[in-house]
């Protein structure tokens, strides 16, 4: 059983009894086990496969029963008791349960078979219960332990990939600032704001989402300065408006790409170029292409813009898993950035 007394916060702190692989993976270790049982029996070879009918009956009975109940049991704890209910007083009640169905069908099957209950036939039957239902409870216990380990793990990782992202988009940034009070002093005091801004998004944690809308107005301030400071040699089209603003994606994922696009692409080109950003809904994920002009052969530009997407890379993998990706690839004088994130949208709070 699970040590402790940490109090349930949420549904994921239980285990789903009522999914339908749960009943799957019920059926097929219950058959296990009734298999297990007829070969433990004395002189198993002898009407084998009746012993074997007869523990899986028993064994599917029980673990059914128990499913349902235990089913029953965690939405009512869930809805009346969330969070005065431990997750150790939780494991004591639902193997209460387990034992206590396997009391009842064991004194069913002792009726029907001999007419009077046999004391070790019980005994046996609540210990194997007991110990099976232990066992699996002690399983999810760890198992919920290393999800929560790992969890804490990728969140460090996380604000060390951010950290690194930090210095360099520091350095850019001073750069620009620096320009552009030489060539328009009245407007610094708006862009330090807008920079103001930039900085404390980067300051947040990176595996708290933001929406949509609140990261396209920081890339709105970051290319406004980058105006301020290339002028006409800086053109951006936005084409997302398949992307709702409440859709949540991780904070300064696109900013780095955009900063790309302006440091190796247009800012190195002698006629300076078009960002395009490019936004599709589908059904499960958003997908977001950012399209910039090569810059002529540079010994550094495949170097910078590899550092960058690698960061935002493993920031996908550590929040999404495999469902979130980062492609590149360039073709007729452009550099193409596919961004694939899985759809999660905001749900403003009542």
């Amino acid at each position: 059983m699970p040590k402790g007394d940490s109090t349930i916060s949420s549904s994921e702190q239980l285990p789903d009894f009522c999914q339908a692989a749960t009943l799957h993976l019920t059926v097929i270790a219950s058959v296990l086990l009734a298999l297990i049982l007829s070969f433990l029996s004395p002189q198993w070879h002898i009407n084998f496969w009746q012993h074997l009918s007869l523990h899986a009956l028993f064994t599917l009975w029980t673990s059914l029963t128990s499913l349902a109940l235990l089913c029953l049991l965690r939405r009512y704890v869930i809805k009346n008791y969330m969070r005065t209910v431990s997750l150790q007083r939780f494991s004591a009640m639902a193997i209460g349960i387990i034992v206590l169905v396997t009391l009842c069908y064991s004194l069913v099957i002792s009726f029907y078979l001999s007419e009077k209950p046999s004391v070790w036939f019980l005994l046996r039957n609540l210990f194997i219960a007991f110990i099976v239902s232990g066992v699996f409870f002690r399983y999810y216990y760890l198992r919920a332990e290393s999800l929560r380990r790992i969890r804490s793990e990728a969140e460090a990782r996380v604000q060390a990939l951010q950290s690194r992202i930090r210095p360099h988009f520091l350095f850019n940034s001073l750069n620009t600032l620096a320009n552009l009070a030489v060539v328009d002093p009245e407007k610094t005091e708006h862009m330090i704001l807008d920079m103001a801004d930039i900085f404390r998004a980067s300051m947040k944690r990176s595996d708290v989402l933001i929406p949509f809308k609140e990261e396209r107005q920081l890339c709105l301030q970051y290319l406004g300065l980058e105006k301020q400071r290339l002028g006409d040699r800086l053109r951006v089209e936005w084409q997302v408006n398949n992307i709702a603003d409440n859709l949540m994606v991780p904070p300064l994922i696109l900013q780095p790409l955009l900063e790309n696009a302006v440091y190796h692409g247009v800012q190195k080109h002698p006629d300076g170029g078009t960002i395009c950003i490019k936004g599709v809904s589908y059904r499960e994920h958003i997908q977001l292409e950012i399209t910039n002009p090569l810059a002529p052969e540079d010994s550094d530009h495949h170097k910078g813009n590899s550092m960058a997407l690698n960061n935002i890379q493993q920031r996908l993998d550590v929040l999404y898993g495999n469902k979130g990706q980062l492609t590149y690839h360039q073709s007729q004088g452009q550099f193409y950035c596919v961004l694939k994130i899985p759809k999660q949208v905001h749900q403003p709070s009542s």
